[in-house]
């Protein structure tokens, strides 16, 4: 007994490690926090070293060694970010071949070589100093050995950061429950002893450097670099080392990417022998076509290959935060040496000495996190962590947003105090506002570490297999690194767009002309776009779904595209009315007719794709064609116009190329919007909820790209070329192409037709047997067994005359029928609505030319810039109908989406009226300070509230009209429900150039000014958009009756008489009168003198409520 007492339990060793010694690792005496706290001790020392030559290192670049500050900046970047991106290469070694102990020994000793070589190359600055001749023949060779000691420290840290770090993870065993909770908080107290580190090195450190000497300042982090070697040794003894069990002895990476090889290979396999039993084919992963015969991967080599492959998505997402993230180093330390730093006399705190207070923060909220906010969380979400990891980089994303919002506010506050005090041109004269000022940013940065910098290492070392732990935090790490870079990138780009140093440049090397405050908010832009992304593609990596796996890709290629097409729409009238020298009236027309061809085509189109090719060949097909005819676009924009026949060449390849876009985006439209619905399962309860918020989410997507590319696209249009201007959609509708092909495996495909007749075909054919049989009397079917209806919620005694077709049709094909034949009147009531949609991109554009648009001097707002207003509403208020008015409205209503589809398109109609009064309103201001001051100092920014206005229109009308048309026609034709919705606007934008064309022609008879004369100053577009709010009222009218029944409860009810009856007399009397009032306005009105104009429109209100006699008035009226 005594014997068998001694023998220890299964249960006092740790599964997979050994120790020092190679035997298996004791649960007591190895690991653990007593190990962890040997490789804490080596990151406190390895990260005083690394800052104390990273924190001030834009210092000395600007000073001793003479760069500028945007060349300093680009070099620190690409430093920081090569340093990042190099440890994938090191973790490569440590996990394929040396093991991670190995790996952090030679990266010690590298790391020392390169801090020594360093410090040697500081101790010539003082040399090349004091002689010119010296300094001037001996620079390269400085720059050449500073530079190389620099990025010898970059290869040593490749090594050394992602291997410690996963080490100590490593010491706690993720199957004891209690070890992995002290996993978790390993991460925190890593993070703030790493913090203790950085703060250390930030104040003896730098003070040494400015005070003293730069030589003793890289000296000291060398001897800590070597302090940082000896205790990691000292350690080895406590240590649990990974060891790799029997089947896994392949090298990792081998099989790994032997999963990709055999997934790649048997891929075609697959698609021809996969059968019914084995699954549907497109809910399989794509790699679990590795598992495959031949020579198939094991299941845990899969599961191995897909967790990488999803820290991709993730990955991505977070390079926003990191960008922001790279500028502590640089530009907040160079706003720092121009402000006041006094704090007794004769005591200057270094700029860069500021930095502590990230560290510092850092301290202080790791505390509260792991102590209090940590329990707290964990007793309301039961997570052990207290909220997910990526929800803690999600906050942190948000706070870094916050950060450079502060940041860009306390710049601008500088140089106010710079330009008040003098000091524009004096950058060596300290601006008298305290460097206090900067502590809220680097406070609110150190909070953003809590949260974003811990939650990364910790998800990026848990979701990746053991073996390659190294890799994992190499990955987190180049995040960083691919910031930085980016961060180098941009400022050299923007250097280069704003003149350099010898122009206005946003970073010049006097700071007080520099404009880092702009610089900020566009960082801070950049910031809530990447956190807008990183919540969709997180949201689908917890909730793991089908439906929106595949959506997703679908929204990203609609952004592509939408980017692609509005890159060109937005500001094409410019175009015709500059290079090719068109009038208004004519370009406007040629606008509205080349949208309004593009909104009817999709109605081939779709018959073709749901006849025949399917909706995924379709979209391949004229997405090409889509892409030929931008690509001559932009060729067309490159011919030079010096002579007669090479502009009828240039006219000719213009409008070509115009009518392909027009061919290949109407077949791409339709349908990829229905392709991407295609991706949920109605019959699921919680795909159909997703189907609902996914047109939201669609628009929402579509309409950043619509803003980015009115912003970026029409300014490189009218400031740049042309040619580029149109270029760049091309490139971006490449991308669109190539997004939905890498899609292909994770789509569903619809397979309803089951063997059934081509869907025009039955549909057709119910007509033409209803005509056939128009003399019988109406048929009831009474038939039980053909109860199935595909449209519960519609009376099937609504359009009895196809009841005829009863005789060889089926009921479900009468269903179908009718449901199409339902859409008609809706269709017509909403022209009134296209009408004015039509009217954005071109006369809303030309009202804006003529206006003061400038932000400062000499920078303009290009006019088609400001459509973008009407994206960035629907940004903020597709979330807010999505989050907020939908659950508010159905705690009342008890409807799923809120309010009916036509409920919302109805109020969409709504706010179109206010749009038009308020466009209106502020074209009779301008007119009215043209004839005051022919210069119109009025600003552009007046056309706002009408685009605005607009913008929630759209949220509420265009996504309405959308869900509408593809919810209420067989799930076979919804290409056609799309293009008939898409055709809308085709109808709009011709009824439209319609009304321009025949209203330039009567207001400009007998030598009057047309209401659409070239020059603005003298036309009255007032008087057009005074008539628009007129036509949306009486369409509205019409709308809310034809809708009266799907707004209120189901016609099934009435089956004579009534509202049945009497909303059939109504719509006849309304279509009357609209028809009355088209001829007034279109005939009758511009015959009228400007002075008779009220008394037209009060004409035209009193006839409006007279009975249908009012038509023959109007014709005896005309007539005389």
């Amino acid at each position: 007994m005594a014997s068998s007492a001694n023998i220890p339990l299964l249960d006092d060793y740790v599964y997979n490690a050994v120790d020092h010694g190679g035997l298996a690792a004791g649960r007591f005496n190895t690991g653990r926090w007593r190990a962890a706290w040997f490789i804490i001790g080596v990151e406190v020392a390895e990260r005083f070293a690394y800052y104390g030559i990273a924190s001030n290192l834009i210092s000395y670049l600007t000073g001793p060694l003479g760069q500028s500050t945007a060349v300093a900046a680009a070099n620190v970047n690409a430093w920081s970010g090569i340093s990042c991106l190099l440890p994938i290469i090191g973790a490569f070694f440590a996990d394929a071949f040396l093991g991670r102990y190995r790996t952090i020994i030679i990266a010690s000793l590298i790391y020392i070589l390169g801090m020594a070589l360093l410090t040697f190359s500081a101790l010539l600055v003082p040399l090349t100093s004091e002689n010119t001749e010296v300094a001037s023949s001996h620079s390269s060779l400085l720059n050449v050995l500073f530079f190389f000691s620099l990025y010898l420290v970059a290869i040593g840290q490749s090594g050394h950061k992602p291997c410690v770090q996963a080490f100590g993870a490593d010491q706690f065993d993720e199957k004891d429950p209690k070890e992995k909770r002290d996993r978790s908080s390993f991460f925190n107290w890593w993070y703030l002893s790493m913090s203790a580190g950085i703060c250390l090195a930030i104040v003896v450190v730098v003070y040494i450097q400015e005070a003293v000497s730069w030589a003793l300042g890289f000296g000291i982090p060398c001897v800590f670099m070597l302090i940082s070697l000896v205790i990691f040794v000292l350690g080895r003894w406590s240590y649990r080392y990974t060891k790799r069990i029997p089947e896994e002895e392949i090298n990792p990476f081998v099989r790994i990417g032997r999963v990709f090889f055999q997934a790649f290979r048997n891929q075609r396999s697959f698609e021809l022998e996969a059968n019914p039993s084995q699954g549907s084919p497109e809910r399989l992963r794509f790699l679990n076509i590795a598992l495959l015969a031949p020579n198939p991967c094991n299941v845990s080599d899969v599961n191995d290959a897909t967790a990488l492959v999803r820290l991709i998505p993730v990955w991505l997402t977070t390079l926003p935060f990191t960008v922001p993230y790279a500028q502590y180093m640089t530009f907040f330390t160079k706003q720092g040496v121009t402000m006041e730093r006094t704090i007794v006399p004769g005591v200057k705190i270094p700029p860069a000495f500021l930095q502590v207070l990230i560290g510092i923060s850092i301290v202080f909220f790791v505390l509260i996190y792991d102590r209090v906010f940590v329990p707290m969380a964990k007793s309301i979400t039961k997570d052990p962590g207290g909220i997910t990891m990526l929800k803690r980089i999600g906050t942190g994303m948000v706070i870094a947003t916050l950060t450079m919002v502060i940041a860009a506010l306390v710049e601008t506050k500088r140089l106010q105090t710079a330009k008040e005090h003098g000091l524009i041109d004096q950058p060596q004269t300290t601006v008298p506002m305290s460097i206090w000022w900067l502590i809220p940013q680097y406070l609110l940065l150190g909070l953003a570490d809590v949260f974003a910098v811990v939650g990364m290492q910790e998800f990026f070392y848990s979701q990746v297999p053991t073996e390659l732990r190294s890799i994992g935090l190499a990955l987190y790490l180049s995040v960083f690194g691919v910031g930085s870079l980016l961060s180098s990138l941009l400022i050299s780009l923007i250097d280069l767009a704003t003149g350099g140093d010898a122009g206005s440049s946003w970073f010049n090397s006097n700071v007080n002309r520099a404009h880092l405050d702009y610089f900020y908010w566009l960082l801070a832009a950049i910031s809530a776009l990447g956190l807008l992304v990183f919540l969709f593609i997180s949201k689908s990596y917890i909730f793991s779904s089908g439906g929106w796996k595949s959506a997703r890709v679908i929204i990203c290629v609609e952004m592509a595209e939408r980017f692609a097409y509005f890159g060109i729409t937005s500001n094409l009238i410019t175009y015709l009315t500059g290079p090719l020298g068109e009038s208004t009236a004519s370009a406007a027309e040629n606008v509205n007719a080349w949208i309004g061809t593009m909104a009817f085509l999709p109605l081939l189109w779709a018959f073709v794709a749901d006849s025949f090719l399917g909706r995924y060949r379709t979209i391949i097909i004229s997405s090409s064609l889509y892409i030929l005819g931008l690509g001559l676009l932009s060729f067309s924009a490159m011919i030079p116009s010096h002579s007669k026949d090479s502009n009828q060449l240039q006219v000719t390849l213009f409008v070509s190329s115009l009518c392909l876009v027009a061919i290949g985006q109407s077949g791409y439209k339709p349908c990829v919007k229905v392709f991407g619905a295609d991706q949920f399962d109605g019959n699921d309860l919680v795909e159909a909820k997703a189907k609902s918020s996914y047109f939201n989410w669609l628009m929402f997507g579509s309409c950043i790209s619509i803003s980015t590319t009115r912003l970026v696209s029409s300014y490189i249009q009218e400031n740049l070329s042309w040619s580029l201007g149109f270029g760049i959609p091309t490139v971006s509708m490449i991308l669109a192409l190539f997004l939905f092909l890498s899609g292909t495996k994770s789509y569903r495909f619809s397979n309803e037709r089951g063997g059934k007749k081509n869907p025009f075909a039955r549909i057709g054919r119910v007509f033409m047997e209803a005509i056939k049989n128009k003399r019988k009397q109406d048929l009831d079917i009474a038939n039980p067994n053909e109860s199935l209806l595909l449209f519960p919620h519609q009376s099937s005694k609504q359009f009895r005359f196809l009841d005829r077709a009863a005789i060889s049709c089926g009921k479900a094909e009468i269903e179908e029928a009718k449901a199409v034949l339902r859409l008609v009147p809706i269709w017509t009531t909403c022209l009134v609505y296209a009408i004015v949609y039509a009217q954005s991109p071109t006369f809303f554009t030309k009202q804006g030319a003529t206006m003061n648009r400038s932000i400062s001097p000499g920078l303009l707002v290009p006019a088609a810039t400001l459509q973008c207003f009407i994206n960035l509403t629907a940004l903020v208020f597709i979330p807010a109908y999505d989050c907020l008015f939908v659950p508010i409205a159905r705690s009342f209503t008890q409807i799923p989406s809120g309010i009916t589809m036509l409920q919302r398109i109805g109020t969409g109609i709504s706010l179109c009226i206010l749009a038009m009064v308020i466009a209106a309103l502020v074209e009779t201001k301008r007119l009215q300070t043209a004839r005051d001051d022919p210069t119109i100092p009025m600003s552009v920014w007046w056309l706002v509230p009408q685009y605005v206005v607009y913008g929630v229109a759209d949220v509420f009308t265009m996504v309405g009209l959308q869900e509408f048309f593809y919810d209420q026609v067989p799930s076979e034709l919804r290409s056609v429900g799309m293009a008939l919705n898409l055709s809308i606007y085709g109808a709009g934008n011709f009824l439209s150039s319609f009304m321009i064309s025949l209203i330039d022609k009567v207001t400009s008879q007998s030598g009057q000014t047309s209401w659409f004369d070239n020059d603005l100053n003298k036309a009255h577009l007032d008087y057009f958009y005074w008539l628009l709010a007129c036509l949306t009222f009486i369409g509205l009218g019409a709308y809310l009756c034809i809708a009266a029944d799907e707004l209120g409860k189901p016609a099934v009810r009435f089956s004579s008489g009534g509202w049945k009856s009497a909303r059939l007399i109504i719509c006849r009397s309304s279509s009357t009168i609209i028809l009355c009032n088209m001829i007034h306005v279109l005939i009758i009105f511009p015959i009228f003198s400007l002075s008779h104009i009220k008394a037209g429109f009060l004409t035209i209100a009193n006839r409006a409520c007279k009975t249908p006699k009012a038509l023959s008035t109007s014709f005896r009226a005309l007539s005389k």
